[in-house]
This record gives C-alpha cells, sequence and structure tokens, in this order.
C-alpha cells in the first residue's frame, strides 16, 4: 500500500475506517476459503468486519500507519475466522434434534 496514513485516535473513522474494513472482508475472504469450514454460511453470519476493526486497533496500538494496522489485520484474522468457525459448528451441533 505505502499510504503514509495514520491512525492517530480511536474510534477509526473515514477513509482509514473504510480502507481496514474492507482489507478485513479481503483477508476474511482468504481465510474462510483456505479453512473450509463445515457451516461455512453460518460462519459467514457471525463475521462483522466493522465489530472486528472497532476491536482488533487499541489504544495502546496508537499512533499507527494504516499499512501496518492492514498487515496486522490480514495476518492475524485467520485465528479470529477459526473462532468463528468453530462457534458455528457448535451452533449447528446445538440445533440439530
Amino acid at each position: 500500500m505505502d499510504s503514509h496514513a495514520v491512525i492517530a485516535s480511536l474510534p477509526v473513522a473515514g477513509a482509514d475506517r473504510a480502507v481496514l474494513i474492507e482489507a478485513a472482508n479481503a483477508a476474511f475472504e482468504r481465510v474462510i476459503g483456505r479453512i473450509e469450514a463445515t457451516n461455512e454460511e453460518l460462519t459467514r453470519t457471525l463475521w462483522d468486519a466493522e465489530r472486528y476493526v472497532d476491536n482488533e486497533i487499541t489504544a495502546d496500538m496508537l499512533p499507527i500507519s494504516r499499512d501496518e494496522v492492514t498487515y496486522l489485520i490480514d495476518v492475524f484474522l485467520v485465528h479470529h475466522v477459526v473462532q468463528l468457525a468453530v462457534a458455528a459448528d457448535k451452533q449447528a451441533a446445538e440445533s440439530m434434534p
């Protein structure tokens, strides 16, 4: 990316927020395609890019470049998506007779 934009306050808003949500959604699609979730559609319903961005960027990380946050989202989202897939599996199992 190499945008030189810096996130200095929370909540992230405007163009920074849009870029990070887009990055989170793109990373989610890559991860969900790779993990082959048993309950993919239910996993997708649990995904919320805005909430992920809001919760993963914390005050102790600031100031931080937008490019660095985008990189961190890409690297660490896999763990979050796996957790969502596990939650989806549990929900699916609980709804079975």
